[in-house]
C-alpha cells in the first residue's frame, strides 16, 4: 500500500482529486510504476480523481501501441473502477488517434489525455462531479 509519504514531492490533494506532477528522468517502466503508485494511493484513500501531469517525465521515447496497451491495462487494474484519470502530456507524446483511451475504456478505466492543465482539470472535475 502506498502512503503520501512515499510521494511527498509529487502528489498533492486539490479539491476533490489528487494532483500527481512528477519531475524526473526515468525509464518508461519507472514512469508507469510511479503513476501506478499514485493510482493505488487514490484508490486506497478513496480519492476518485487523479490528475497526472506527466510533461516533466523524460528518459523514454514515445510509447508504442504495445507499450500503451501494457501500461493502460496495468493502470486499469490498479484503479479497479474507483479512480478516474486525466493526464497532461507533451504534445509529441500524445497518440493522435488516442488508441490509449479506447484501450482504457475496454479495460474499465475512464481516462482522457490533454496537452494543457486547464482542459485536463476541467474534464476531470466534470466527470467526478457527475
Amino acid at each position: 500500500m502506498t502512503t503520501i509519504s512515499d510521494l511527498p514531492q509529487y502528489l498533492s490533494r486539490v479539491d476533490d482529486f489528487a494532483l500527481f506532477a512528477p519531475k524526473a528522468e526515468v525509464s518508461l517502466e519507472a514512469a508507469v510504476a510511479m503513476i501506478s503508485a499514485a493510482i493505488d494511493y487514490c484508490r486506497t484513500y478513496e480519492i476518485e480523481g487523479l490528475l497526472t501531469d506527466a510533461r516533466e517525465l523524460y528518459g523514454f521515447p514515445q510509447p508504442s501501441v504495445v507499450d500503451r496497451y501494457w501500461f493502460i491495462r496495468k493502470w486499469a487494474s490498479e484503479a479497479a473502477g474507483q479512480v478516474v484519470m486525466s493526464m497532461i502530456q507533451r504534445p509529441e507524446m500524445i497518440d493522435p488517434e488516442q488508441i490509449g483511451i479506447t484501450i482504457a475504456a475496454n479495460a474499465g478505466l475512464q481516462i482522457n489525455v490533454f496537452d494543457n492543465e486547464p482542459d485536463a482539470r476541467a474534464w476531470l472535475v466534470d466527470v467526478i462531479s457527475r
